[in-house]
């Protein structure tokens, strides 16, 4: 977001030189570039696919207990004597003793990676597989990049059962399948890769956001709407949350299919009901019945015939005939309200659609046409010295 604003602020203060200049041709390019620009800065605030997957400190670390959340280290004194005496207990052999000395230090300052270092070499020691590997995830979590991290992960390769070892890198394979399938615009086979993604590793919070965004993507936004709450719950940063919330009251406006309004909209009203507005939609139907009603109104006309017998005697009557004047009116106009109602139908899902998704467009950050298979791309570009160009480029 801060580069698209640097480049935002570039090509304004260009934009503002061109047009000290006067050279008209420069100046229309200046304001197609502002344009596109702010196009691109839209596209901006839809989401793109996480590329990085966390599943733990280490791969492995997933079988390890629920690591507590992040402390502040502690300068506790009672804590210092404890690491003091289990180092000592492990230095004579007494790994027990040892053990015991560093869990209690470690309650005391839990924030303290050395002692989570030395808690895991002394279960280790002990054969406690499962308690040696959850200590040194932890130490990872509480020092990543720390003196014994290399060393740690060494460990971890041995002593993480094959199985979950296994698992681990499936879960990574399975990611980067639903990324490349994703790139490629086949969001149900995506979907179905980050599905395992979500089984295997269900603490990374980037295969329920990658998940939801290749369900937007397939127009199945209930299911979305569930992955993206999931990950908004745990996202690591603020940023995050407030670029997800956005994205969550997306899902939640109603979205219609254009081709469904039409085709329902083709019985008087339908067309509005199934665009949540019943009310609108009586009122079409009650007027299209008004209409059709007009058109069978039938009306008799009384016409004095004269007539004359053959004896020479007045004798006139009475001709009475019905006739419907309003006919061709009436069916007409329920006809045009009908179809007219559908078209509006129409337009208003076509409404709904607009700013709707929340997946940002595939290609360049430019703006972007896309027709089929084949995505037309036009992004300006802007040089030094007030020279400018546009970018055209096309993916087929």
């Amino acid at each position: 977001r801060a580069s698209v604003h640097r480049h935002l602020l570039r090509y304004a203060n260009t934009f503002h030189v061109l047009r000290m200049r006067r050279t008209p041709a420069r100046v229309v390019f200046g304001g197609v570039a502002l344009l596109l620009v702010q196009t691109s800065l839209l596209r901006a605030q839809a989401l793109t696919p996480k590329r990085l997957l966390t599943t733990g400190a280490a791969p492995g670390c997933e079988i390890a207990q629920a690591l507590p959340v992040l402390a502040q280290r502690r300068d506790n004194v009672e804590a210092r004597r404890l690491a003091a005496a289990g180092q000592e207990a492990a230095l004579v052999g007494d790994q027990a003793a040892a053990r015991d000395a560093f869990a209690k230090a470690a309650v005391l300052n839990p924030g303290d990676e050395r002692v989570a270092y030395d808690l895991a070499r002394a279960h280790e020691e002990l054969a406690d597989t499962l308690k040696a590997v959850n200590e040194y995830c932890r130490y990872l979590t509480l020092s990543p990049t720390g003196r014994e991290a290399t060393d740690v992960r060494d460990r971890l390769v041995r002593l993480v059962p094959r199985p979950a070892a296994q698992r681990a890198r499936d879960v990574q394979v399975a990611f980067r399948l639903g990324l490349a399938l994703f790139d490629d615009g086949r969001y149900a086979a995506a979907t179905r890769a980050f599905d395992d993604v979500v089984r295997f590793a269900p603490t990374a919070s980037e295969g329920f956001f990658n998940r939801g965004l290749a369900r937007a993507a397939s127009g199945k936004r209930d299911d979305a709407l569930k992955d993206m709450e999931q990950y908004r719950a745990v996202a690591p940063t603020v940023d995050d949350r407030v670029e997800v919330g956005r994205a969550i009251e997306k899902l939640r406006r109603p979205v219609y299919s254009a081709g469904v309004a039409f085709s329902r909209g083709l019985l008087p009203g339908f067309g509005q009901f199934y665009t949540g507005r019943p009310v609108f939609g009586g009122v079409v139907l009650a007027s299209v019945i008004g209409a059709a009603a007009t058109a069978f109104v039938q009306q008799t006309t009384a016409t004095q015939i004269a007539y004359v017998d053959p004896n020479g005697i007045s004798a006139p009557y009475t001709q009475t005939t019905s006739a419907r004047p309003y006919f061709a009116l009436g069916l007409a106009s329920a006809g045009a309200l009908t179809i007219a109602a559908a078209i509006e139908a129409v337009l208003y899902a076509q409404r709904s659609q607009q700013g709707a998704s929340i997946v940002a467009p595939r290609g360049s950050r430019g703006a972007t046409s896309s027709l089929g298979d084949f995505d037309f791309v036009i992004a300006p570009t802007v040089y030094e010295h007030g020279r400018a160009g546009v970018r055209v480029s096309g993916r087929f």
